[in-house]
């Protein structure tokens, strides 16, 4: 009979797999982290420990392994990069990259800070978010503590323990766990144990704009009993704290904190671009509000949602699934030297899109001017100090165009920028996450041109699929 082996908690001092245990860095009830060193790394390490010597539910045991197997799967810039991970059966540990930037903590601690400096902070937390569910994982757990920032600013995603991913055992469903939760930030749902609907952490990204906002949660003082009132009080509006707050800012915040999940917004990616624009926020009543919910509201939610946080979770769409209900599609314009015929098949295929895509967003580009080798750098900057005329005129011209497609301007963005063409369509698409590229190849861009012009370049470096419209012309010759 083989005996078993019995479990060791890592302790300060001693050496484990060539890691050296150097310093404590934080402890909390249920885990240690130790600043950790190694002779092939010179980057700051740091070990996650759970604590094994004291009486824990087995929870703590269960979120451990959950984030084990979740960071382990991810090779993604918005979470720890893994180095080593110990027998969960011997020596539970996980060494992973020490993420030490705090911005969004630290901001919180000073908020309410500018309008400004809420969309510099938040863009880049629903960039990563959305990245996260790409991959199919639902935070659960989304809050200032567990969102930092490397030295180049890119924002990283920690503790996993609560986290859903429905290709691995769910540690709480599978063994009738109780999910820790997080009160401020938790959303109604959650309260139900539901852990498949990946807008719960859009949810926990409205209560953190709330607070950059005016200062305070959506509901201070919340604990583990009082909390259950969101399920049908919502949150007073942000004007209640601030009063000055722009409409758009507070219809975003509000929106993202709808009691039911249906009524918020769809992707992470949303958000971000609706912070980034403000004028495509598409205003409600919501945007004036300056009263908290009077008892007549409260009544009617209670009536309306009292039964929605029952439905079936297996029918609740993946969060990759969900992020295609509603794709960002980038058209790529240059009027100037389009056909008409082309210009007319763009904007068909931008109708058929609007129509089939009911939750599409769209933004049309257009690139004024393109660097060459002949372009000097005070070339350029003559452009951009006289080119304003141009630069309106560009979009009025645009926005004329654009009238027959019928769209709304919460559906619809123009953008003029300058620089070459190819590499603003391919860093635009890679900063807003868009899912679809559509762009015109001109006779001299052709099918005999493909290595080196615009398209191919797209094409090539653009993090979506491309859909390149040609002329009748351009198609025989191909």
């Amino acid at each position: 009979m083989t005996e078993q082996a019995e479990m060791h908690e890592v302790s300060l001092g001693e050496t484990v797999d060539g890691f050296k245990v150097e310093e404590l860095i934080h402890e909390s009830q249920v885990s240690k982290l130790y600043r950790v060193s190694h002779p092939d790394h010179q980057f700051p390490l740091v070990m996650k420990v759970p604590k094994i010597t004291v009486m824990l539910p087995s929870s703590v045991f269960a979120g451990f392994e959950t984030e084990m197997r979740i960071l382990s799967r991810l090779r993604g810039v918005y979470t720890p990069r893994i180095y080593s991970k110990g027998d969960l059966a011997v020596m539970p540990y996980l060494v992973m990259e020490y993420v030490q930037g705090e911005a969004l903590k630290q901001a919180i601690t000073q908020a309410p800070v500018s309008v400004h400096e809420l969309c510099q902070l938040m863009i880049p937390v629903c960039k990563a978010v959305h990245e996260l569910h790409r991959h199919n994982i639902i935070h659960l757990d989304l809050k200032p503590e567990n969102i930092r920032n490397r030295d180049d600013g890119t924002v990283v995603l920690i503790d996993m323990g609560t986290a859903h991913q429905s290709q691995i055992p769910d540690m709480y469903t599978t063994s009738h766990e109780q999910q820790p939760i997080t009160t401020d930030y938790v959303a109604p749902e959650q309260l139900f144990e539901v852990r498949t609907e990946s807008r719960s952490d859009l949810y926990a990204i409205g209560v953190m704009l709330y607070e950059l906002a005016t200062g305070t949660v959506p509901f201070p003082n919340a604990n583990i009993l009082t909390v259950k009132k969101r399920i049908y009080v919502p949150p007073p509006p942000p004007k209640y704290v601030k009063p000055d707050l722009p409409d758009w800012l507070q219809e975003v915040i509000l929106k993202c904190l709808e009691i039911n999940p249906e009524k918020r917004y769809s992707t992470a990616k949303e958000i971000g671009y609706a912070l980034a624009h403000p004028h495509m926020v598409k205003l409600s009543e919501k945007a004036k509000l300056k009263r908290k919910p009077g008892l007549l509201t409260i009544y009617k939610n209670w009536l309306t949602n009292r039964d929605f946080m029952f439905q079936n979770t297996e029918a609740r769409l993946q969060p990759y699934q969900r992020l295609t209900t509603a794709p960002h599609i980038l058209v790529a314009v240059k009027l100037e030297h389009s056909s008409e015929e082309l210009r007319q098949s763009l904007r068909s295929t931008m109708q058929k899109l609007s129509r089939t895509e009911q939750g599409s967003y769209f933004t049309c580009l257009s690139i004024l001017l393109k660097n060459s080798a002949n372009t000097s750098e005070s070339d350029v900057q003559d452009f951009i100090e006289h080119s304003q005329p141009r630069h309106i005129q560009a979009q009025a011209e645009l926005r004329h165009w654009l009238q027959p497609v019928g769209l709304p301007e919460s559906r619809l963005n123009v953008q003029v920028f300058y620089g070459d063409p190819a590499e603003e369509i391919v860093n635009y698409a890679w900063r807003y996450s868009v899912d679809h590229i559509l762009m015109c190849a001109h006779r001299s861009e052709g099918p005999t041109r493909v290595i080196g012009n615009v398209p191919g370049k797209v094409i090539a470096e653009a993090p979506c699929s491309v859909t390149v419209i040609r002329t009748r012309l351009d198609r025989s010759e191909s």
